[in-house]
């Protein structure tokens, strides 16, 4: 998801409480983990690796001192660097990046990152930031945090302790399932052997079946249908015990997602299949009647379930509110994100309040309490009135939709306040924009602009304006299918991501 301009502050964000580094008491499934990897309160690997990247050795120095009692740090002097470290010391989970550096800046870098390792939290520290600056930090490296030098031990130490519980969670949801699988062990040439999963995560799994014992620190490759990852042995199973014969393994691709993690592939799917008709029955299933306005919408989901979600709430007699969101992550998690949100802003919309400031901060109030602390949720809302012809809007740090005006002119409705979820502290401004006739407003997710084509390009805004300029003429339900079809026709390989949008023509 994208992220508009916010508001940065140190210490201003939710953080989880800070994770220590301890060795684990030596039973058959820990003995011989690399020290980065161990974390005995949870049993389970956890990568504590961080990496530095600053063209100031000084800082470099700095940074391993303040830091390397509690977390494993690796250093590099430049981007370039930074990278082929990343291909052959990763994976990481941390990357922290300065802002100014000769060869590349740390936007830059940090995109980069995100290209090779997208499950890397990336972290930018700079010594100063405008808005408009961060939201290209958010919206074209995926950044995490966004940190202010000179930063304290303190903030820097929590705020890593808390990327590095987010990255734990997100390569730990864990799936139970069996799927079949090919083991190919350099010791015994190209031969494949067969075996079969217990359990899968995108950091790993545990490995039952197999033909022959794998050895502690062995690297193999496995494969599973046409998708192929390298992966080490981290625990074997002791003989009587109940994992006898098993083997867990991490990958060393951490960004390969070797299983193609989807909740579809689960064998009980009917709970999902319900979950997914139940979700889609929080979308708009009518829609408010305007004399002025011909809209449209749809949400193309990734998974079975997702994240994103649009809805057109009837305010009174020839008024409706627009509203599209995108909760950070995807799966159950957002899903479930997705149907707070929508609860949250019906209570509040059902009070019959067309105050939009004070409708927002209350679904703010509730999203912040109930939601994990490193959750949120880009949003647009926007009340349009048939008398006026006028969009009243906020933009919660959403993607700016686009307005493209008949005479060809092109608007877009920035962001008027920062994203619902992550601050305790919330306030927004009211913008507005008239449609006049033959004018054509797109809002929409991310995932319709970075749907990616050949040669790693986004399908991006230039396009989605140029197929609304070639069918602003039809009505709004075709225009939103055509763009829909444009982004597929784009795309290469899977989908990605929800694919969300909205059109409006006015008439």
């Amino acid at each position: 998801m994208r992220m508009q301009a916010w508001k940065v502050k140190n210490g201003q964000g939710r953080h989880r409480a800070q994770l220590k580094t301890h060795i684990p008491t030596q039973s058959s499934e820990s003995r011989n983990w690399p020290l980065e990897y161990c974390d005995v309160r949870k049993g389970c690997l956890v990568n504590q690796k961080i990496l530095f990247v600053d063209n100031e050795p000084v800082a470099l120095n700095c940074y391993r001192q303040m830091l390397e009692s509690e977390f494993d740090i690796a250093t590099a002097a430049s981007g370039e660097e930074g990278l082929v470290s990343l291909r052959n010391d990763g994976p990481f989970a941390v990357v922290i990046s300065n802002m100014q550096m000769a060869d590349m800046d740390g936007v830059q870098f940090l995109r980069r990152v995100r290209q090779v390792a997208p499950s890397t939290i990336r972290f930018l520290l700079t010594g100063h930031l405008d808005l408009n600056g961060a939201a290209n930090a958010v919206n074209e490296a995926g950044v995490f945090r966004l940190l202010i030098k000179p930063c304290d031990k303190s903030v820097l130490t929590e705020a890593i302790a808390t990327a590095v519980a987010s990255y734990h969670e997100r390569a730990e949801e864990r799936v139970r399932i069996e799927l079949p699988i090919r083991l190919c062990r350099a010791a015994r040439g190209l031969k494949l052997q067969s075996a079969h999963t217990v359990d899968i995560s995108k950091s790993g799994a545990r490995l039952a079946g197999l033909e022959e014992p794998l050895e502690l620190g062995e690297v193999v490759k496995l494969e599973c249908g046409n998708r192929k990852a390298p992966f080490r042995v981290v625990w074997t199973g002791a003989q009587g015990t109940a994992s006898a014969g098993q083997a867990g393994l991490e990958c060393l691709a951490a960004d390969a997602d070797l299983w193609n993690l989807d909740l579809r592939q689960l064998e009980n799917g009917k709970p999902l299949m319900r979950a997914r008709a139940v979700q889609r029955g929080l979308l708009p299933q009518e829609k408010p009647p305007l004399e002025t306005l011909d809209y449209a919408g749809d949400c193309m989901q990734a998974r079975t379930i997702g994240g994103d979600y649009y809805d057109f709430l009837d305010m009174g007699p020839g008024e409706v509110g627009f509203v599209l969101a995108d909760i950070a992550g995807k799966g159950i998690a957002a899903a479930l994100l997705m149907a707070s949100l929508q609860g949250s802003l019906y209570s509040q919309y059902s009070t019959g309040s067309k105050d939009i400031p004070q409708l927002l901060a209350s679904v703010n109030r509730h999203f912040y309490k109930h939601t994990a602390k490193d959750r949120y949720a880009t949003l647009f809302f926007g009340r349009y009135s048939d008398a006026t012809r006028t969009l009243h809007y906020v933009n919660c740090g959403h993607n700016p939709p686009v307005l493209l005006r008949k005479g060809g002119a092109v608007e877009r409705l920035d962001a008027t306040a920062t994203v619902l979820g992550l601050f305790s502290d919330w306030d927004c401004s009211v913008a507005e924009a008239r449609l006049e006739t033959g004018d054509v407003l797109s809002l929409y997710t991310d995932g319709i602009t970075e749907t990616t084509g050949h040669s790693g390009k986004e399908f991006g805004e230039a396009r989605l304006l140029d197929t609304l300029r070639k069918n602003r003429d039809l009505e709004a339900s075709y225009i939103l299918r055509n763009v829909q079809n444009a982004a597929e026709q784009f795309r290469l390989g899977e989908q990605e991501d929800d694919l969300t949008l909205v059109i409006a023509r006015a008439l």
